[in-house]
């Protein structure tokens, strides 16, 4: 037997300092990157990284730049792919393809398109790591409403077709395990392990759900859920044996990023490059927006 070690998030929404939430806020990007890269230092077992979507912030130019941080850190860290979530689609076309064409991460998307962006991304991926074959799909909900700009752009088929025909082309390519890029809920990625066969294990992004270890929804399908805001490290080991039963074991939990955690340097100078595009937009804003004299007259009789 032989194991991995798969880690993901999702739903971060931008927040790559603490979530904010209490007094003792937990989150953080350079927490999160510390905590990969003190994983990969210390296992013995092949590492993968993933995301599920939803990393840019809200739908203003500033939400757009804090989805570039977050994709810029991803990078940094390694991350091996990710899916988007709607959050990151509402910025537009010229957006992703900025944050996605110079990035190393693969983008899986198996159930959608972004017209204009065809000749990026995967619909279906292979990762060798440890000597095993790891194939991902990476899927989108359809009944997520858009921004009304955006939905000419965005091509979504059925996610049972188009998860079925991915699958069976992986397996076709011989992979030891299939691993699905969820941003399709909770609930919705349940569904996804009783209507497709053949996924071994779904990674939950859309709507916050947590689950402090991977449940095994089908005979042959566990999901793992993340959480949102950065707060946590979803942690999946995954034994694999051989044919025809190649996943043996799935066992995980959460890490959570503590304020007692170290920061992870490396991550200075995205964080500074933030602030110099923020402090930009400021600006533009400011010399858009007429004086308070200017508007004074205009209502004057």
């Amino acid at each position: 037997t032989a194991e991995l070690v798969i880690l993901h998030t999702g739903d971060s929404y931008g927040y790559f300092d603490t979530c904010g939430c209490r007094s003792d806020s937990t989150g953080g990007l350079a927490k999160r990157a510390w905590v990969i890269d003190s994983l990969r230092r210390s296992s013995d077992e092949p590492i993968l990284v993933f995301d599920t979507g939803d990393f840019s912030g809200g739908k203003n130019e500033y939400g757009a730049e804090m989805g570039r941080t977050l994709v810029e850190a991803m990078d940094l860290m390694e991350y091996d792919a990710f899916t988007l979530g709607e959050w990151d689609l509402n910025h537009g076309p010229a957006f992703l393809r900025s944050i996605i064409e110079p990035s190393r991460m693969s983008w899986v998307h198996t159930n959608y398109d972004v017209v204009g962006l065809e000749d990026l991304g995967r619909r279906s991926l292979v990762v060798e790591r440890g000597g095993r074959r790891i194939g991902v799909i990476g899927l989108y909900n359809p009944t997520i409403l858009l921004e009304a700009s955006m939905r000419d752009s965005v091509v979504i088929e059925d996610i049972g077709e188009s998860a079925r025909r991915a699958v069976n082309d992986l397996r076709a390519e011989d992979v030891d395990l299939v691993v699905a890029l969820s941003h399709l809920s909770y609930r919705g990625s349940r569904a996804l392990a009783e209507l497709v066969p053949g996924i071994d294990l779904i990674l939950s992004g859309h709507g916050g759900k947590s689950l402090s270890a991977p449940e095994q929804v089908m005979p042959e399908t566990w999901v793992a859920a993340a959480g949102d805001l950065g707060r946590w490290v979803a942690r999946t080991r995954v034994e694999l044996g051989n044919e025809p039963a190649p996943v043996t074991a799935v066992e995980g939990d959460l890490i959570v990023m503590l304020p007692a955690l170290p920061n992870d340097p490396r991550l200075d100078p995205l964080f500074e490059r933030y602030e110099e595009r923020r402090q930009a937009l400021l600006q533009k804003e400011s010399q858009r927006a007429p004086s308070r004299s200017a508007e004074t007259q205009r209502t004057l009789p």
